[in-house]
């Protein structure tokens, strides 16, 4: 019969504490960089509603919901 002989030692890892960190220790961005930044995003969201297609709800095929 096999018998895990290391089962006994064995014990999951205790969980990491959760950490806040302020926001006032991140560094400093420059208002240029912040201002790419919103750019792109607001680019990527803007590519990313054309290619969204409606929901089949939305889309209403039938007319009718049954």
């Amino acid at each position: 019969m096999f018998r895990h002989r290391f089962r006994q030692t064995m014990t999951p890892p205790p969980n990491p504490p959760f950490v806040l960190f302020p926001l006032g220790h991140l560094p400093p961005v420059a208002p240029a960089q912040w201002l790419y930044q919103q750019a792109l995003y607001q680019w990527a969201f803007a590519q990313a509603q054309q290619v969204v297609r409606p929901s089949i709800v939305e889309r209403d095929l039938l007319g009718v919901w049954n």
